[in-house]
């Protein structure tokens, strides 16, 4: 085993083992347990190297983390954009609806009323043939009752 180990945090600032972790720092090896190393292998956000990393191994983390964080941006960018169009989309849907309900109510009320008017008109219609079924009646009992000629 090595005398000293460097640690890269892919994000700088991230607290592990007790420390704030810089984007690469050089320890003795005997500063972390054994647990703790596994646990920094395990995690993403750091790389751990026995012995000391040369200055391009670090430089070379640190640029993976900017184009990383780049990319996120740019990917937070994008559904950001497409959030947008999304809610505008939700809100013209919403318009749509809220008009086609206007419409709906509008049209029951119509047709309510319109109900309303066949309900009048068929006591209208029975009223009448009762009143024709009456007068039938009258005129045969006339008919029967007036002496011929």
């Amino acid at each position: 085993m090595a005398s000293k180990i460097t640690i890269i945090c892919r994000n700088p600032g991230m607290r592990r083992a007790g420390i704030k972790h810089p984007a690469s720092a050089t320890y003795p090896a005997t500063k972390f347990s054994k647990t703790e190393l596994d646990a920094f292998r395990a995690d993403p956000a750091f790389e751990v190297i026995d012995g000391e990393a040369p200055a391009a191994t670090t430089m070379v983390a640190l640029a993976a983390a900017k184009d990383e964080a780049k990319a996120n941006a740019d990917a937070l960018e994008k559904a950001k954009g497409e959030l947008k169009d999304s809610n505008a989309s939700l809100e013209a849907a919403r318009n749509e609806l809220k008009e086609a309900l206007a419409d709906n109510d509008t049209l029951r009320t119509d047709l309510a009323a319109r109900q309303t008017e066949i309900e009048g008109l068929k006591k209208q219609v029975a009223d009448l043939e009762a009143a024709n079924q009456a007068q039938k009646e009258t005129a045969e009992k006339a008919a029967k009752t007036t002496p011929k000629k």
